[in-house]
């Protein structure tokens, strides 16, 4: 708390030697983040349950503690941008002010898998009339995070996904989920990825490219399609706000469906 502009509580931790045994179970219950000053209030993060694996001899010594998973048990996250566009996330108080922190033991983060079990995001940005929400969200990876270059393996589930912009409904109570192997190049920030595993509602969809973090912007090159050419599949998409006896609906034909996003 002396660290970031923010309150952090939580209720309890447990340790144990056998749920992930021969490595350190350490849970940390009931885990809230909540900002203050314009966001006074506003809770940011709040985690039912955090577990992790670690090394025991590291935490013994007390030294490079070495963490190999953490799940995140029914975690809600709240985003928010205001009118004036500060978001509530940017908690970090300047170096100065974070003295404390670097007598504290290092982590060294030899993570193999992670995992988010029943998770709810809501995104809310104020200045650009921007919302969405994840309910019911299911997502795990696991790769060699130490290494320069690995491949992340991830799989994810969303049970309902909404997304307004301008007050438009785009995407209403979707079903969504998407499974993808992600290149890694930790030296570079870049990420490739290929999968032809993406669901929204009855739409299949393949994406391939790459997504890159540079300096002060981002670059990416991404294609994606539909590789049925189902006309009603399509449909499925259609925002709620619209739709009137939908299932009864009698369609035929096709439709291509494909696109790209490239530049920075």
């Amino acid at each position: 708390n002396k660290n970031i502009n923010a309150k952090v509580n939580f209720t309890d931790v447990d340790l144990s030697l056998f749920r992930h045994f021969p490595r350190l179970a350490v849970g940390l219950d009931n885990l809230s983040v909540v900002g203050l000053n314009e966001f006074a209030g506003d809770t940011l993060l709040s985690v039912k349950k955090i577990d992790g694996a670690l090394n025991l001899i590291s935490v013994i010594k007390g030294e490079n503690i070495k963490v190999y998973s953490v799940t995140l048990q029914s975690p809600v996250i709240h985003a928010i941008i205001n009118k004036d566009g500060k978001d509530n996330w940017d908690i970090s108080k300047p170096s100065a002010d974070t003295s404390a922190a670097a007598t504290s033991s290092p982590f060294k983060m030899e993570l193999k898998h992670y995992a988010i079990n029943d998770g709810y995001i809501s995104y809310d940005d104020n200045e650009g009339n921007e919302h969405a929400i994840i309910h019911h969200l299911n997502h795990s990876g696991s790769g060699d995070f130490t290494a320069d270059n690995f491949t992340l393996k991830t799989s994810t589930t969303a049970d309902d996904v909404d997304f307004i912009y301008g007050g438009i409904p785009y995407l209403y109570q979707t079903k969504a989920s998407i499974d993808a192997d992600i290149k890694v190049d930790n030296r570079i920030n870049k990420y490739q990825f290929n999968t032809q595993k993406i669901s929204l509602n009855g739409l299949q969809l393949s994406a391939a490219g790459f997504f890159q973090i540079l300096d002060s912007s981002y670059a990416m090159d991404i294609n994606f399609k539909a590789p049925s050419a189902d006309f009603k599949n399509r449909l499925s998409l259609v925002p709620d706000i619209y739709q009137h006896d939908f299932d009864n609906l009698k369609t035929s034909g096709t439709a291509a469906f494909s696109g790209f996003v490239k530049g920075v």
